[in-house]
């Protein structure tokens, strides 16, 4: 009998004790970051009815991309009896490949339990069945920002604050400096003039803005020959190559969509003015993403040493309005997690720091469990997080299982120690031991 695999499945991951450990207290210091500007969690379903995520704006590339699940049961069977059965007979739901069309839907369904403008953040898994490589995984964590209701270019300013914020909060914690991001800005509308300007419509259209979505994985040889062969003969090219080459301005934008560029410029002018926490704010003619869900501004978040973005949203506008016969203007950021990780563990090695947080209590005699778990109690009460050794051992292998686990503080409370009631306070991290009692362990530690 062969052995099973115990690997998970690809573009899936496990994470233990140290990473785990890592992700959780970044995750929580984005959602810190989110609350303090208002917004507040919500969750959302992992699964999804298939006419929600099919032909509702996810455009075709997220759709080629959902996991479905099986019909069940009795369903089951009755759909594989039917003559020609094709793969959409057999499937009910779908996994969730965004945290904007389970919300959308939720909208749609609650409207009239929320109280608008909404102001709302949810951190979650989605999935996608592409092929995984560095940087894509089949699962992996979104931590989205969203403004449900509010079509005022305020709406879009704070939810980039809320996330350039949120990624400033981790220097220092785990990560490259914040100043090194940018944020990259256009507008949907901006893209539509462009496409008119070169003779475009409809599905060429579309075409033009994929093609410049394609711009950082081929060369721009490559996709000025394409744009050539796009445009018809009587098409102009001139500003389809200015914007796919990155020199069209606003100014130039304004002679062909001039709503769309003066509400861009006003909004480049008011962040600048915030003074965001990352190295610029910049106008990019050929960006081009959520060819399914944007109608107005959109944005990007990059990295001066990352070759993909770290993250991105913008304005949707239409997208409620599917669900509901109601529309609802609405506004949104999402961070890509574990692209935000990868870039950390590539500038600075942050997975390699140890847990600077959690205090380790060895137990120095069976007789004296009772008295360090009551010391720690006073420890945790705190806030600190205590980890107290589970079973009788020796202090040699306590000690190995602290350092195995990346902890730098550890409480030696051996018998004399409760007598005297002064207790050794060891730094792993400095390879340092100094001696207080409880109340200076906590000031120390502070």
């Amino acid at each position: 009998m062969s052995s099973i695999s115990t690997q998970p499945p690809s573009g899936f991951r496990d994470f233990l004790n140290v990473e785990a450990a890592r992700r959780f207290r970044l995750k929580s210091l984005i959602a810190k970051t989110y609350q303090s500007f208002g917004f507040q969690p919500i969750e959302t379903s992992a699964l999804e009815n298939l006419n929600i995520l099919v032909g509702t704006g996810g455009g075709e590339e997220n759709e080629k991309l959902i996991f479905k699940v099986l019909k069940r049961g009795e369903k089951l069977k009755e759909s594989l009896t039917k003559p020609n059965v094709q793969e959409n007979d057999l499937t009910d739901f779908g996994m969730r490949f965004d945290l904007t069309l389970p919300l959308s839907r939720v909208v749609a369904n609650a409207r009239n339990e929320i109280s608008f403008p909404w102001k709302v953040f949810q951190m979650g898994p989605v999935w996608r069945a592409e092929r995984a490589q560095k940087g894509r995984f089949r699962e992996f964590t979104q931590c989205d920002v969203d403004i449900i209701g509010s079509s005022h270019r305020s709406a879009e300013m704070e939810v980039i604050q809320a996330v350039t914020h949120a990624i400033s909060g981790l220097h220092g914690v785990a990560g490259a400096g914040s100043k090194d991001f940018e944020l990259r800005m256009n507008d949907r509308r901006i893209l539509s003039g462009l496409a008119e300007q070169a003779g475009l419509k409809d599905k060429s259209a579309a075409s033009f803005a994929i093609l410049l979505d394609k711009k950082d994985k081929v060369s721009a040889e490559e996709l000025e020959a394409e744009l050539k062969t796009l445009v018809s003969s009587s098409g102009k090219l001139d500003l389809a190559l200015k914007a796919l080459s990155g020199e069209l301005t606003l100014k130039d934008a304004k002679s062909f969509a001039e709503e769309a560029a003066s509400h861009l410029s006003l909004l480049i002018g008011e962040l600048e003015l915030m003074n965001l926490p990352i190295s610029r704010v910049v106008f990019d003619p050929s960006l081009a993403r959520g060819l399914g869900y944007y109608t107005g501004t959109i944005y990007e978040l990059r990295h001066a040493s990352a070759g993909y973005s770290i993250g991105g949203g913008g304005r949707y506008d239409q997208l409620i309005g599917r669900f509901s016969k109601q529309t609802y203007p609405a506004v949104g950021f999402s961070i890509g997690f574990d692209r935000l990780l990868l870039l950390l563990e590539e500038t600075e090695k942050a997975s390699a720091s140890g847990d600077e947080s959690t205090i380790f209590f060895p137990v120095m005699d069976e007789k004296l469990r009772m008295a360090v778990l009551d010391l720690a109690k006073s420890v945790r009460q705190s806030g600190r997080a205590i980890d107290v050794y589970p079973e009788e051992a020796k202090l040699k292998t306590q000690l190995k299982f602290a350092e195995d686990k990346g902890y730098r503080w550890i409480v030696i409370a051996g018998e004399t120690e409760f007598q005297n009631k002064k207790f050794n306070l060891k730094d792993f991290k400095n390879r340092s031991e100094v001696c207080f009692d409880l109340q200076g362990i906590l000031n120390h530690l502070k």
